[in-house]
C-alpha cells in the first residue's frame, strides 16, 4: 500500500492557531492591567502578599502574588478547565498543573485536594499539633479565662466514603486523619470538644451529609452542630431547639466549581438560629483587611439570654460560614481570622478577652499551630502577655 506522508499545511495551521490562542492569552491580560484592571480572588483563601525577595522560595511567591492579582484571571481558568474537561477528558488542572485542585467524589460530590495532599505532607507531626494546641488552651486557661477548642474536620475527613475509590493517596490521608484526631483526643487540650466524632455521629443518626455538595464547606446543618456544641459549652442552659427553623432548600454557588473555572449553582438545606427578644446592636469592622472581615457584634436582650462578656473568637471560613447562627448567642463577639495572623495583636486580643474560642479547619491545622498562633515564639510571648495583664 502506498504509503504517503502526512501533508505539513494541517500541522502548520494547528501551530498557528495554537500561536495565536498563546498570544491572545497573554496580550489580554497584560493590556488589562496597563488599564488599570486587577484580577479579583477566586479561591477560597487569601491572595498571596509578597514582602521582597528573601532567599530563592521569594520568587515562587512573587509568581503567586501576580498570579492572584492578574487580570481576566477568573476567564484564563474556565478557558483552561474547558480544555482540560473537554479536550483531554482530565480535572481540571489550572496552568498546566499536573494536580487538579478539586477532586471528583461519588454521587457528584467535589473535595478539595489541598486537605488530602496536606495529611499526606503537614506541616509537622500530629502529635506535635496536638502538644502545640494543649499548650495555646492552657497559657489562655491559666490566665482565667474560658476556653473553646475546636477542629472543623475537612469534608473528605467526615465523608471518607465519598472520595473515589481509585483516589492514590487515600491509604496516607486515612493514617493521618486517624493519628491526628487521635492524638488530640490525647493531648489534655483545655476545653477540646471533638467535632469529627460530633458530626460522625450526626451524619450516621439522619444519613445525610453535613457538607456542601459542590463547595469545600460544611452546610448548615454541619455548622449547626458546631454551633451548638460551642454554645453548650459557654452557657449549658441557653440552647434550645425551638430557636432553629428550617428554611427549606436554598441555592448556593460552590466554591469548588469556581475551582474547576465552571461556577456552578447548587441546592442545600438552610437552618437559621432565631433568639426572640435578643436584639443586634452595632457592628464594629475592627480593620480593613480583606473585605473587612474582623468585626466585633454586640447584641442586647433580657437577663439570661445572652453569654456575658467579651467574647474573642479565631476563626476562618468554616467559622465564618456559621456565623448567622452564632452571634446572637453572644453580648459582645469579636471575631479575627487566623489568616491574618500578628503575633502582639493575637495576644493583645486574647488580654482584652472573657473567654475565646478557637476555630481552626482541619487541613490548616499543622500549619497554624506550628508556625503561627501555636507557634513556640507566639505561645512564649502570649504566656508573658497574660501574665503581666493579670498582674495589673
Amino acid at each position: 500500500m502506498d504509503q504517503r506522508p502526512e501533508h505539513p499545511l494541517p500541522a502548520m495551521r494547528s501551530r498557528k492557531v495554537l500561536a495565536l490562542m498563546a498570544s491572545v492569552l497573554i496580550l489580554l491580560p497584560a493590556a488589562a492591567l496597563a488599564s488599570g484592571v486587577r484580577g479579583k480572588p477566586i479561591e477560597n483563601r487569601a491572595s498571596k502578599s509578597f514582602n521582597g525577595i528573601d532567599g530563592w522560595a521569594s520568587f515562587s511567591d512573587f509568581g503567586a502574588f501576580v498570579a492572584d492579582r492578574i487580570p481576566l484571571r477568573s476567564r484564563a481558568v474556565r478557558t483552561d478547565a474547558w480544555i482540560d474537561d473537554h479536550v483531554f477528558s482530565e480535572d481540571p488542572a489550572f496552568g498546566g498543573s499536573s494536580t487538579p485542585r478539586v477532586i471528583r467524589g461519588k454521587d457528584g460530590f467535589l473535595f478539595l485536594a489541598d486537605a488530602i495532599d496536606t495529611a499526606c505532607a503537614p506541616n509537622s507531626p500530629p502529635d506535635v499539633a496536638a502538644q502545640n494546641f494543649s499548650r495555646l488552651s492552657t497559657i489562655i486557661a491559666d490566665s482565667g479565662r474560658d476556653v473553646l477548642s475546636m477542629v472543623a474536620p475537612d469534608k473528605s475527613t467526615v465523608h471518607p466514603e465519598l472520595l473515589p475509590a481509585d483516589l492514590a493517596k487515600y491509604d496516607c490521608f486515612t493514617q493521618f486523619t486517624n493519628t491526628l484526631w487521635s492524638d488530640l483526643d490525647s493531648a489534655h487540650i483545655p476545653g477540646f470538644i471533638n467535632l469529627r466524632s460530633a458530626l460522625t455521629q450526626q451524619t450516621k443518626a439522619t444519613r445525610e451529609p453535613l457538607y456542601l455538595r459542590k463547595d469545600s464547606h460544611w452546610d448548615s446543618a454541619g455548622s449547626l452542630v458546631g454551633v451548638r456544641l460551642a454554645i453548650d459549652h459557654f452557657a449549658p442552659d441557653l440552647w434550645t431547639n425551638a430557636e432553629v427553623k428550617y428554611g427549606g432548600v436554598g441555592d448556593y454557588t460552590g466554591d469548588l466549581t469556581g475551582m474547576q473555572g465552571n461556577p456552578q449553582t447548587d441546592q442545600a438545606p438552610q437552618y437559621s438560629v432565631e433568639r426572640p427578644g435578643v436584639i443586634a446592636g452595632p457592628t464594629t469592622v475592627i480593620d480593613d483587611i480583606e473585605g473587612g472581615n474582623n468585626r466585633r457584634f454586640t447584641n442586647t436582650a433580657p437577663p439570661g439570654r445572652l453569654i456575658p462578656g467579651k467574647t474573642l473568637m479565631f476563626l476562618d471560613s468554616y467559622g465564618l460560614a456559621a456565623l448567622a447562627q452564632l452571634v446572637p448567642f453572644f453580648e459582645d463577639l469579636t471575631i479575627i481570622r487566623l489568616v491574618d495572623f500578628e503575633p502582639s495583636r493575637f495576644a493583645g486580643a486574647i488580654a482584652d478577652a472573657d473567654r475565646v474560642w478557637v476555630l481552626t479547619v482541619e487541613r490548616s491545622l499543622t500549619y497554624r499551630l506550628s508556625v503561627e498562633i501555636g507557634s513556640t515564639p507566639f505561645l512564649d510571648q502570649l504566656q508573658s502577655t497574660l501574665q503581666t495583664d493579670s498582674a495589673k
